[in-house]
């Protein structure tokens, strides 16, 4: 998918599903938001969110913390909607920026110092692990601090195993999306340190193996009480079967 396609397809899902355009899983979204807030730490005042969609993230990292988000997104619509998210909280701790815009004329709204850069499923949107990979890279000259929360293959992988063993199909990416593998993950910025948080496993497990097996053959909520439970409980290594990992990668 084209840079000028993706936009279009960003676009066409806010004006579709408003706020919930990132994605309809609200549990997974709140447990996203959690596990980046953790990185935040006292010595990063000025934090890029690349890819920031309808803003959440970005203003519920300034509402509990005493920094400046700068937000960046290829769609005006989604753009739109960060906007009204933001007019309507009555209170931030930080501040918030939200731009657009195709090129790279909207780089000159950057700071000269950025401590933290982060992105939340937005690399998987790109169509290549060559283009991914440019982007990571660029995004290493930016900020000292990468914070990559994106979908791993090879834990869809591990994911599927669970779900074919009880009977269950397996779960494919959806087709704009290209999953993020550990190896190139591991490899593409040499130079650095890398931590890898497997901040979800748990919830994928009881959401996408346990629930939908006992909710087969009708289709499961999102808002199950056993995927209530998940977001509740500890956040744990299991098995690496979800979907949803942190790289952090530090200079």
């Amino acid at each position: 998918m084209g840079t000028e396609a993706l936009r279009a397809f960003w676009d066409e899902r806010a004006e579709t599903l408003g706020e919930e355009a990132g994605t309809r899983d609200r549990i997974a979204k709140a447990l996203e938001i959690e596990a980046i807030r953790s990185f935040i730490t006292l010595d990063i005042d000025t934090v890029l969110d690349f890819g920031c969609g309808t803003g959440e993230t970005a203003v519920a990292l300034a509402r509990d913390f005493q920094v400046r988000v700068i937000g960046y997104d290829i769609s005006p619509k989604m753009i739109e909607i960060a906007q009204e998210r933001l007019r309507a909280e009555p209170k931030l701790e930080g501040t918030v920026e939200f731009v657009t815009g195709l090129g790279s004329g909207w780089l000159l709204s950057l700071p000269p110092r950025i401590d933290l850069a982060y992105t939340e499923r937005m690399l998987q949107n790109l169509p290549s692990w060559e283009e991914q990979a440019r982007t990571i890279a660029w995004l290493a000259k930016v900020a000292p601090r990468i914070l990559l929360c994106e979908n791993s293959q090879d834990g869809l992988d591990n994911l599927n195993a669970l779900r074919r063993a009880v009977g269950l199909e397996a779960i494919e990416p959806p087709a704009h999306n290209l999953y993020l593998r550990d190896d190139d993950m591991a490899s593409v910025l040499p130079g650095h340190r890398l931590e890898i948080t497997y901040y979800s496993d748990l919830y994928y497990f009881l959401s996408r193996v346990v629930n939908a097996a006992i909710a087969a053959p009708a289709e499961p909520l999102y808002d199950a009480p056993v995927n209530q439970l998940a977001r509740r409980l500890p956040r744990s290594e299991f098995g690496r079967v979800g979907q949803g990992r942190i790289w952090y990668f530090t200079a």
